[in-house]
């Protein structure tokens, strides 16, 4: 007996039909086509059981579901009718023969399947189109309605719901009544609603869904996803805690796809860096950066401390050193990578290599200070021999001829003693000492020790200084070193000019402002606009590398600055650059000083003691002095003036600092220990101001002194405030 079939479109009309399934004429065929005859053709094809409750059993008895209907025909042979859909959307039932001896038939394919829906681990059950039970599976009984009398075949599910409810299978949602609740597990059914999440007394959460069958009946599936919803929310809790520690997290990294560069992840630290970025690309600073980049990363997969600059979102540069890894997600490549800020410590490091620069150079200027110190010493002794001399053959002769040639002489080495003196003031490290002073003088004296380079490559010098311009409060070498760094400065921008480069250096008096102002102008190339705001900061320089130390101007800003007095400048291309030194004329009057009087006699006869190990030195002093009135007495060593002042009282003492043996310094305690009424009839004259103790000596003793080279005039006027000091 071969298989029935009767196919039926979407809206139940019957398409075709077969004799297996429904014996009938042409005619009667030609009148079912097209129709609604599903009813009709059932109940001729397959006999119904008499007993309805019988036949429902049987159904259940054999496990039947709408896939799978077992009914007998009039002559007996029972059939199993079942039904699929088709791929154009029709419904296809077929009518199998079947046989319970198992001897005679292996179950046909229907049975296997409705075996295997019973051994599914979902529940399913079967109503009809009027909500009435036909059949389901044990894992629905199991799942949903322990007590299998509930779910009696033709009972509605409005009172298997009923009887669910009262007997605690469910919960009633809070604030709807029982009778609310049923309408709406009817309406959920009848709308064919999808993965209801429903919740048990017990704990347990079942996911149900309704499914349409080919016989306007409702398939119901239901599932326990206790278990797996536990699982969901463990691995979300999970990925919330991961997610606020990554969130958290003062880490900079991103997660970007190597494709397009596009982020996929960008935790609030990266954010607050780079911004609301939403590609890799644009916080590079160059499209050939990002591709350099991947092309150290790609081969292996992995990078660690690659250089990179990025920029933020400030839009400021970062210099960065970039770690990265290549891994999978999604199916796509993507790059997680870190990045270190190391600008402040390229920065540091830029500062300190500086400032190891600076070290090195401050090395080698004490060592040049210490090697000037020593020449300065051996020069201001001939210096003070020649000074000296000369200065007093002016006086000597009346000859024209040879008095110029004397004058010459003079200038020529007080000249020498200037910038002797300027040299150790430069190099000297001592605390500011506020004098009035006149910044016409330091000026000079800054020409005359770096107007050298100037005067060789032919550059035009011009001095126009002030005539009756007032002092201002200030540390003279201070000032000297100011004026010297800008000539020095001008001299650098004079560089290419040769004979027709010009520095012009000129004084004034501002009556408005009661300020004196020295200006030095050069027409040298001028101060690029883009740097002009940068040339008083440290360590900024335009020199070339071993040239300059950009050290010059912010160090005649800050001395300048400590002094209340305001430097500027103003800069172009075409007419050089005029740095202006503005500082306010003195107000402070001179404290009344012993001035010694040059037509007083009492110093006649007066006996000084000269201390001085180079006797060229002594006899100068002695003869100066002796010209001036004085009785002189010369010693080369301080041990002879100790024995001196045992055997002879004297009116006054003038000892050298530096001498081998014992020092001017030992000299003085000597003579407070054993002649402690000489102690304030002392003065000293030295040539080795640069040495720190010498230094600290003449400073803190409170002892009259000279530096050498010295004048005849300085020397006399000296003498006389010291004589007039101790009551001679």
């Amino acid at each position: 007996m071969e298989t029935g079939f009767a196919t039926f479109d979407n809206s139940g009309r019957l398409l075709t039909i077969n004799d297996s399934f429904l014996i009938l004429d042409d005619e009667t065929r030609q009148q079912l086509i097209g129709s609604k005859v599903e009813k009709f053709i059932l109940d001729k094809a397959l006999t119904s059981f008499e007993n309805i409750s019988k036949k429902n059993d049987v159904i259940h008895q054999w496990r039947s579901n709408c896939s799978g209907f077992v009914r007998r025909n009039a002559v007996g042979d029972m059939f199993l009718l079942s039904h699929y859909k088709t791929p154009e959307g029709e419904t296809c039932y077929l009518k199998v023969p079947y046989k319970t001896e198992p001897e005679i038939q292996s179950p046909p394919d229907s049975e296997v399947l409705l075996d295997a829906i019973q051994s599914l681990d979902v529940g399913i059950a079967l109503y009809d189109s009027d909500l009435c039970f036909v059949l389901s599976n044990k894992k629905y009984v199991d799942l949903v309605i322990p007590d299998g009398n509930l779910l009696r075949p033709g009972r509605n599910i409005r009172d298997i719901t009923r009887d669910l409810a009262s007997s605690g299978g469910f919960s009633l949602p809070q604030g709807l009544t029982l009778e609310e609740w049923i309408d709406r597990v009817v309406l959920s059914i009848t709308s064919y609603a999808k993965d209801l999440e429903i919740p048990r007394p017990d704990g347990h959460l079942f996911l149900g869904s309704t499914h349409e069958t080919g016989f306007g009946g409702y398939l119901i599936t239901v599932k326990d996803i206790t278990e797996q919803r536990q699982i969901e929310d463990a691995s979300r809790e999970a990925d919330m805690l991961l997610h606020k520690i990554v969130e958290a997290c003062p880490a900079n990294f991103l997660v970007s796809r190597v494709s397009d560069g596009k982020i996929v992840y960008c935790p609030p630290a990266s954010r607050d860096r780079f911004g609301d970025i939403k590609t890799a690309k644009s916080f590079f600073i160059k499209p050939q950066d990002r591709e350099d980049y991947l092309k150290a990363l790609l081969p292996t997969g992995t990078l660690d401390d690659y250089r990179v600059q990025f920029r933020r979102r400030d839009g400021s540069i970062m210099q960065g050193l970039t770690s990265a890894r290549v891994t999978d997600y999604k199916g796509e490549d993507v790059i997680v990578s870190s990045t270190r800020d190391i600008t402040e410590q390229l920065q540091m490091q830029k500062e300190l290599e500086e400032q190891r620069e600076i070290a090195h150079q401050n090395e080698k200027i004490s060592a040049l200070g210490g090697l000037l110190a020593g020449v300065a010493h051996e020069l201001n002794n001939p210096l003070s021999i020649v000074v000296g001399y000369a200065l007093m053959l002016q006086d000597k002769t009346d000859d024209p001829e040879i008095k110029r040639r004397v004058d010459r002489i003079a200038i020529a080495a007080e000249r020498c003693a200037k910038i002797v003196k300027t040299f150790l003031a430069m190099a000297r490290q001592r605390p500011m000492q506020i004098e009035n002073c006149n910044l016409n003088e330091a000026v000079e004296v800054a020409l005359d020790v770096a107007g050298y380079g100037l005067k060789v490559s032919g550059a035009d010098i011009s001095l126009s200084l002030a005539k009756d311009l007032p002092l201002v409060a200030a540390d003279y070498d201070q000032m000297a070193q100011v004026f010297t760094n800008l000539i020095v400065n001008a001299e650098h921008a004079l560089s290419e000019k040769g004979e027709e480069g010009k520095l012009v250096i000129r004084s004034s008096f501002d009556d408005l402002l009661g300020e004196v102002i020295v200006d030095v102008i050069d027409n040298g190339i001028g101060i690029p606009k883009e740097i002009q705001a940068r040339i008083f900061e440290p360590f900024f320089t335009t020199k070339d590398v071993g040239s300059g130390t950009g050290v010059g101007l912010a160090f005649c800003h800050r001395i300048v600055d400590a002094h209340n007095g305001n430097l500027s400048f103003r800069s172009s291309a075409k007419s050089g650059t005029c740095f202006s030194v503005r500082m306010k004329a003195s107000e402070v009057v001179e404290e009344n000083k012993i001035a010694p009087d040059l037509h007083d006699e009492k110093h006649l006869k007066q006996s000084i003691l000269i201390v001085d190990d180079e006797v060229d030195v002594a006899d100068l002093i002695s003869e100066i002095l002796r010209e001036d009135g004085y009785q002189v007495t010369s010693v080369n060593s301080a041990k002879d003036a100790l024995s001196e002042l045992k055997v002879h009282s004297y009116d006054a003492i003038l000892s050298d600092v530096k001498m081998p043996g014992m020092d001017g310094m030992a000299f003085l305690q000597r003579i407070a220990v054993e002649f402690p009424e000489m102690s304030t009839k002392t003065a000293f004259v030295t040539g080795d101001s640069m040495s720190p103790g010498v230094a600290d000596f003449i400073e803190n003793s409170g002892q009259l002194y000279l530096e050498k080279p010295v004048s005849p005039e300085e020397l006399v006027n000296m003498m006389r405030s010291l004589i007039q000091k101790t009551g001679k």
